[in-house]
C-alpha cells in the first residue's frame, strides 16, 4: 500500500505545471491508480454517457457493477458540492460506487447509504465512507492512509472487505441522527475502523458469507473480540481496561444498530461488557477511589449550572452521587419510578428517601418537561432536530466529560458514573453508614463491596466491645 501512495504522489509532482483533469485521468488515475490496484482497464469507458451528461470514466467490476470515476483539477481541492455532479451519474447507470479524485485526494461514495441526518448542513457528506488526501496523513474529516488498500479490486469488488466501512458510514448516520457529538463518533470511528480491519483480514468476506456480509457479523463472537483486543495490547501501551470496555461496547453498539435496522437478524455476543470482558485485567495501574469532598460536590453544582441543560445535568449529577445510579439505570428512569412529591424514588425495587437539593432539581426538571411538552416518559431527554428524544449512553459520558473544564485539576477527568459510583460507596463508609445502608442506596451486590472496602476498614472502625445480648435471645449473657 505505501508503494501506491508513493508512486501516486510522484505521478503527481511530475505533473505539476499541468494539472488538468485529462492529464490527472490519464497518467494517475487510469495508468496508475487503476492499473496497480488490480481494475481492467481495457473495458473503462471514456465519457461515458449517463443521460444526464458524460461521466470521466466507467470501471466495470463484476457482472453489470461497475465504478463510476469523476476527475477534478489537480490546482484546488475537492469539495462537498463536486459530490453532487457524480452522485447525478451513478444514479443514472444505477451504480452503488463512486470515486471522486483531483489526483491527490480520493473520495470512495457509497449511494446505498440512507440518509437520515443532515452533516454540518450538507446531505451529500453523507455518501463519503473514505477521504484521502495521499500527501496528508492526518486532517479534519481525512481518513488514514492505512485504509488506503481497501480502494482496491480485491477488496471492493472480490472479496469486498470495503463494505464492512461502507456499513460503518451507515452507522454514522445512525448515530448522529441519534444525537452523537462528532468527537464521540470519532472514538467510535476509530475502534470500528481498527477491529473491520483487523476481522477483514480473518476471512474471505464474500466467498464464506452472504453478499452483504450478514452472517460475518451473525457469527462474530467473543473469540474474535478477544483476539482482537490482545493485538491492541501488544501494540498499543495505552490499552487499559476502560479502554478495552470501550472498544467492546463500539463493537457491539454497531451490530445492535444493524439488528434494529433489520441488516442482520441476531447478535452472538452478549449485551453486557461485564459477561464478555470479566477475564481481562487491564495494563494501568487499578484506579484509586477517593472520599468525595462536599466542595467538589458544591464545584461541580455551581458548574454545570451554567450549562445550556443546567437543571438535567444537575439531576443526573446527584443522582449519580448520591445513589450511584450507573448510565443503563440513569436511562432507563421514568417519571414513574418517583413519588409525585420527588420525595421518594423506587429503583429496584428499593425505595430510597431522596435529599433536600435532588428534590428541589426534580421538581424544576419536572416543571421544564411540561412547559416544553415532553411526551416521553423518561427522566433524562435530548433537545434534537426540533425533538425530545432519551438520552443514550454517549451523552450521558459528555456530561461527565464536560467536567474536565472545572480547573486543572486531574481529578475532573475520572469523573464518570462508574468512577463516581466507587467513590460514593467509600465515602458513605467514612462517613459511618452501616455495611446494610451502602447495599440499600446504591443496589451494590456484597461480592462487589468487598473490591471497595476491605477487612482492615471494617476492623478499624468497629470497637473492641461485642455484645453477645443479641443472639440467642441473650441467653449466652444469662449468669450462671
Amino acid at each position: 500500500m505505501e508503494e501506491i501512495i508513493k508512486e501516486l504522489r510522484s505521478e503527481f509532482n511530475k505533473r505539476k505545471d499541468n494539472l488538468q483533469e485529462d492529464n490527472i485521468r490519464i497518467h494517475i488515475i487510469a495508468n496508475t491508480f487503476l492499473e496497480y490496484y488490480g481494475y481492467d482497464t481495457q473495458k473503462c469507458i471514456y465519457e461515458a454517457p449517463t443521460g444526464k451528461g458524460y461521466c470521466d470514466m466507467l470501471v466495470p467490476t463484476v457482472g453489470e457493477n461497475a465504478i463510476v470515476i469523476e476527475v477534478k483539477t489537480g490546482k484546488k481541492p475537492l469539495s462537498v458540492k463536486d459530490i453532487d455532479q457524480i452522485k447525478r451519474y451513478a444514479s443514472t447507470k444505477g451504480q452503488r460506487f463512486a470515486i471522486l479524485s483531483n489526483g491527490y485526494e480520493y473520495v470512495l461514495l457509497d449511494f446505498d447509504i440512507t440518509l437520515v441526518p443532515v452533516i454540518e448542513g450538507d446531505t451529500l457528506e453523507s455518501y463519503v465512507v473514505f477521504w484521502f488526501n495521499i500527501f496528508q496523513a492526518r486532517g479534519k474529516k481525512l481518513t488514514a492512509l492505512k485504509y488506503f488498500k481497501y480502494l482496491n479490486f480485491e477488496n471492493l469488488c472480490i472479496r469486498q472487505s470495503t463494505l464492512f466501512y461502507c456499513d460503518i458510514a451507515q452507522y454514522r448516520e445512525w448515530k448522529l441522527e441519534q444525537g452523537m457529538k462528532q468527537v464521540s463518533w470519532n472514538a467510535y470511528r476509530c475502534t470500528l475502523y481498527q477491529f473491520f480491519d483487523f476481522y477483514s483480514s480473518k476471512l474471505l468476506y464474500k466467498d464464506k458469507f452472504e453478499s452483504k456480509g450478514k452472517r460475518a457479523y451473525e457469527t462474530l463472537g467473543m473469540d474474535s473480540i478477544k483476539e482482537f483486543i490482545k493485538v491492541r495490547k501488544r501494540n498499543s501501551i495505552n490499552a487499559s481496561k476502560d479502554t478495552i470496555n470501550n472498544n467492546y461496547t463500539h463493537i457491539y453498539n454497531m451490530l445492535y444498530e444493524l439488528k434494529q435496522h433489520g441488516e442482520i437478524g441476531y447478535i452472538s455476543l452478549y449485551d453486557s461488557r461485564k459477561q464478555n470482558l470479566v477475564e481481562y485485567e487491564g495494563t494501568e495501574q487499578k484506579k484509586t477511589y477517593d472520599i468525595i469532598k462536599t466542595e467538589d460536590i458544591q464545584e461541580v453544582i455551581d458548574f454545570l449550572k451554567h450549562g445550556r441543560n443546567s437543571i438535567r445535568d444537575i439531576v443526573l449529577f446527584l443522582l449519580t452521587v448520591t445513589l450511584g445510579l450507573e448510565r443503563s439505570q440513569l436511562l432507563e428512569l421514568t417519571w414513574d419510578n418517583f413519588d409525585n412529591s420527588f420525595k421518594y424514588i423506587v429503583v429496584q425495587e428499593r425505595k430510597i428517601e431522596l435529599c433536600d437539593i435532588l428534590q428541589k432539581y426534580l421538581t424544576q426538571l419536572y416543571k421544564e418537561k411540561k412547559k416544553n411538552r415532553v411526551k416521553t416518559p423518561y427522566v433524562f431527554q435530548l433537545h434534537y432536530n426540533k425533538q425530545y428524544k432519551p438520552m443514550k449512553e454517549w451523552n450521558i459520558n459528555d456530561v461527565f466529560n464536560n467536567c474536565a473544564k472545572i480547573t486543572n485539576d486531574e481529578k475532573w477527568k475520572n469523573y464518570s458514573p462508574k468512577y463516581l459510583r466507587c467513590c460514593l460507596i467509600k465515602t458513605l463508609f467514612a462517613t459511618g453508614y452501616s455495611i446494610e445502608d451502602i447495599i440499600y442506596i446504591t443496589g451494590i451486590d456484597m461480592k462487589n463491596l468487598a473490591n471497595l472496602i476491605d477487612r482492615d476498614e471494617i476492623f478499624e472502625r468497629k470497637n473492641n466491645r461485642v455484645s453477645w445480648k443479641q443472639l440467642y435471645d441473650g441467653i449466652l449473657c444469662e449468669s450462671l
